[in-house]
């Protein structure tokens, strides 16, 4: 079976997801996002809005909001909940320590090295390093973890009309999938 897109096979994946150093405050951070942006199908503006009430962890659920309202809800798989439980007790924390008063308020659930809420450029960035520190020689861009899951989860057996709903993409009637 032939992709459609360029995709990440599972092992390019696991390099990308294990290059961050985790033992780093940006590299735990580093490895929360490129987690989200991969087991979540988030993009990477979803991942850059995403709030600290998007976890929902009760549910085990993250709410995903992209452009103006659009927003639909995945499941929290295991691997994704460890990492963004402890970025957030861990990296995220010291992050606010060191941008100081001021940035102690934000809802933002990933942030920048000031304390502030990631930015697109920021992901961007993240994802280009750390594909040249997993060895991964071909094009990856901030859609390129997100079709690979939806990928590695028809290969799994998944329906398209899952997957679709999985990325909150529209229905074949142009209606928003929920």
């Amino acid at each position: 079976m032939q992709t459609p897109v360029e995709v990440l096979t599972a092992d390019e994946v696991q390099s990308l997801l294990a290059a961050p150093d985790r033992s780093d405050i940006q590299g735990l951070r580093d490895a929360a996002v490129l987690a989200t942006l991969y087991y979540a199908g988030a993009n990477g503006l979803e991942a850059t809005n995403l709030n600290l009430g998007d976890v929902e962890r009760r549910r085990k659920q993250i709410l995903l909001r992209g452009e103006g309202r659009v927003r639909h809800r995945v499941n929290l798989v295991p691997e994704l909940a460890e990492l963004l439980d402890a970025y957030k007790a861990d990296s995220r924390r010291l992050l606010l320590v060191q941008a100081g008063a001021g940035a102690q308020n934000t809802q933002a659930f990933f942030l920048g090295n000031r304390g502030q809420r990631i930015q697109l450029s920021e992901v961007r960035q993240i994802l280009g390093a750390t594909k040249k520190a997993a060895s991964i020689s071909r094009d990856v861009n901030l859609v390129t973890p997100r079709l690979s899951r939806a990928w590695h989860l028809r290969e799994a057996g998944m329906s398209p009309e899952s997957i679709q709903k999985f990325l909150g993409a529209e229905s074949r009637s142009g209606r928003r999938v929920i």
